[in-house]
């Protein structure tokens, strides 16, 4: 595994907010790229892990998954440069669970990044992925629908063959990081309220469409399944390091090594073992693979490059690229661009200890290009400071650099000049025109691309006939073969957790969903988003997700769950505590749901009193976000008035997604 910094300080899992309740029901966190396989920090995750013995319904990226699950019936065993289903690249591991593995890869049809969610084997998991397949197909039927966008797409789905058996792979779309990790990053004090709002809309749309086009209940709705757009930058990171680790992994084979197919880190013992069972004619086709495979990290590697290049190349022209940033560029340091891996040289020794010298006078010169590049530092974070208004940054720079406010120390400007004479054509431009810079810096990727395209024979991917239809019909069409991402546009972003911004949210995790006519278990809802009707075991309907969405809201506005639950003491369970606060909240319990329910005797009166809880304190939430939360009277009202219809105990009362879309505190002010 390799050694870098985590990508996030909101750590999933390890949060004690997050495992105060222990429950049946209880789900890990979701997926995520980390710097590692065994990291808890990251940036993407969203891919669920489906009902089936545990009804842990999430992927973790904790500590690595059991060795003993890859046997028959188990895991499928995948290393970095796979291809499974002759198009996709294995890049890197996401994350784990009881049900699946999922891998970040590379779809080289598209020519997208992708998630690729490899099932176990066994029989039960093999039917509970034929489940949520169906129903993922059902949720891309409408694919016109204005609202469509609102949940995850699954872009394919096929068998792959192992050792261990046959596994169900689903592949889809990436995501970014998902809500639990805005409220650790706003240290569980809510986040900004323009922002709840953008949520809040984007959540019931996604239900609306749940609800009343496919007929489906999500049925785990909480923090974790509710996911943002991916961080372009960050994906990029990750393949660019896995790109770098396979070539220098395969550069430091021997040629004998080389020869017998042995190209990637998977340990000494067992390719050796390998080999020794291998046919002469599995080797040759086992060498042929590693060719192409080699060939594509290459290549990618060096699209990745020009595509980097591209970005600060525009960043140049709005005058937010520094002459340090693009020297860090062109010497392999930002994590997103590879440079230096064919010997490309742009600036000499000199010219870099030159930039290193004096780029602390950057973030007076021009503290937009300063901040942007903290940013692509850490391209998979945000920053933790107050975002910098960049117009304003430079109306203050240049004010300075015109006698206006502090000047730059003599001597330091009369040493920078100095060093500066003494540094190559190239450094001397970079100072002058950043832009110009960077054209001469793509004119000279070009060139080095073009030499070794025309050096080296091209080696195409080995495709099924699916794939060689899909790339006739780019020839004819004359599609791009690049890769396609959601956002080319670099720059400064504010963390949604901390800031106000605009955001773009999908509900995520199918993996428990039901339809309305047919549901799979009545255990359904993690503990803090659970509907009253399904704690009692009165059976359940779409309006459980509502009540789930109300709760994820005020979590999202406060940063604590609506409902406290304390540990369970006595004869008092997490249930009766839990239908107490649900009472002092939002008032009595239905005699229907009592009568009904399944589990009702055990926690309430044929009357609707608690058997085991004798005294209950009226709760206001008004009141609780204006003494707990210092909320204006205003704001509290028109929140708890947003809010309360979605918390009706009476299903049958509660509001639907597409009504509560209608509500005035969603409008953006």
């Amino acid at each position: 595994m390799s050694e870098e910094e985590a990508i996030n300080d909101g750590v999933i899992g390890d949060s004690p907010k997050h495992d105060a309740v222990p429950d049946d029901n209880e789900t890990a966190a979701t997926p995520q790229i980390s710097p590692d396989e065994g990291s808890t920090s990251g940036a993407l995750q969203h891919l669920g892990n489906g009902r089936n013995g545990s009804s842990s319904s999430s992927v973790t990226c904790g500590d690595d998954e059991n060795p003993a699950d890859y046997c028959v019936g188990g895991y499928h065993p995948l290393h970095l440069g796979d291809i499974l289903n002759h198009r996709y690249v294995v890049l890197k591991k996401l994350g784990w669970g009881h049900f699946s593995i999922v891998w970040l890869c590379f779809d080289m049809t598209a020519s997208v990044y992708c998630a690729v969610k490899v099932c176990k084997s066994a029989e039960n998991f093999a039917e509970t992925a034929l489940d949520e397949v169906s129903l993922l197909k059902r949720v891309a039927k409408y694919e016109s629908h204005a609202l469509r966008s609102r949940l995850v797409s699954l872009t394919d789905n096929f068998f792959a063959s192992g050792p261990n058996g046959t596994h169900h792979c689903l592949v889809f779309e990436i995501l970014g990081q998902n809500l639990l990790c805005l409220i650790q990053r706003s240290n569980y004090q809510g986040i900004p309220s323009y922002n709840v709002r953008q949520i809040a809309r984007q959540v019931l749309e996604g239900l609306a469409y749940l609800h009343t086009q496919c007929r489906i209940i999500h049925t785990d709705l909480k923090p974790e399944n509710v996911m943002l757009e991916a961080n372009e930058l960050n994906v990029r990171s990750k393949a660019a390091e896995a790109a770098n680790s396979y070539l220098e992994a395969h550069a430091k084979l021997s040629p004998t090594r080389k020869l017998h197919g042995c190209a990637s880190p998977r340990g000494e013992a067992m390719e050796s073992d390998q080999e020794k069972k291998l046919t002469k004619t599995a080797k040759k086709r086992l060498r042929g693979q590693i060719k192409r495979i080699v060939s594509f990290f290459e290549s990618h590697r060096r699209w990745l490059r020009q595509r980097a290049v591209e970005d600060l190349l525009q960043l140049a022209g709005r005058s937010l690229l520094s002459p340090s940033t693009a020297g860090l560029g062109v010497t392999g340091q930002l994590p997103f661009m590879p440079f230096t891996f064919d010997g490309l040289t742009i600036l000499t020794e000199y010219d870099i200890f030159h930039l290193e010298r004096f780029k602390h006078l950057e973030q007076m010169t021009n503290p937009p290009a300063y901040a942007m590049k903290c940013f692509l530092l850490e391209c998979e974070s945000f920053d933790k400071n107050e975002p910098i208004d960049t117009k304003s940054l430079k109306k203050r720079a240049g004010s300075r650099l015109k006698g206006g406010g502090i000047m730059l120390p003599r001597d330091e400007l009369a040493a920078m000049k100095r060093s500066l004479a003494g540094g190559s054509e190239m450094l001397k431009l970079l100072h002058s025109s950043p832009e110009d810079f960077m054209r001469a810096v793509q004119e000279k990727v070009q060139e080095c691309d073009r030499a070794a395209a025309a050096a080296q024979p091209k080696v195409c991917p080995k495709m099924n006939r699916k794939c060689k239809m899909a790339d006739a019909r780019k020839k004819v069409t004359g599609e791009s073969p690049t890769v396609n991402l959601p956002d080319r546009n670099i720059v400064l972003r504010r963390d949604p957790a901390l800031f106000p911004c605009k955001l773009n949210a999908k509900l995520a995790d199918m993996g428990n969903a039901c339809w309305f006519e047919k549901h799979y278990t009545d255990d359904i809802q993690t503990r803090e988003y659970r509907a009253v009707e399904v704690i009692l075991g009165a059976g359940y309907n779409e309006s459980a997700d509502i009540w789930s969405a109300a709760c994820l809201f005020w979590e999202l506005a406060t940063g604590d769950y609506l409902f406290e639950l304390g540990k369970k003491t006595g004869t008092i369970s997490c249930d009766d505590m839990h239908i107490a606060s649900i009472i002092e909240t939002c008032g009595p319990i239905p005699q229907y749901l009592i009568h009904r329910g399944e589990f009702a005797r055990q926690i309430l009166k044929p009357n609707g009193e608690l058997l085991h809880i004798k005294e209950l304190n009226k709760r206001n939430l008004v009141s609780v976000l204006i003494e707990t939360y210092n909320w204006s009277e205003s704001e509290a009202f028109e929140f708890v008035a947003f809010l309360k219809p979605m918390l009706d105990p009476d299903p049958r009362r509660r509001l639907s997604a597409t009504s509560a879309l209608n509500n005035n505190w969603l409008v953006l002010t």
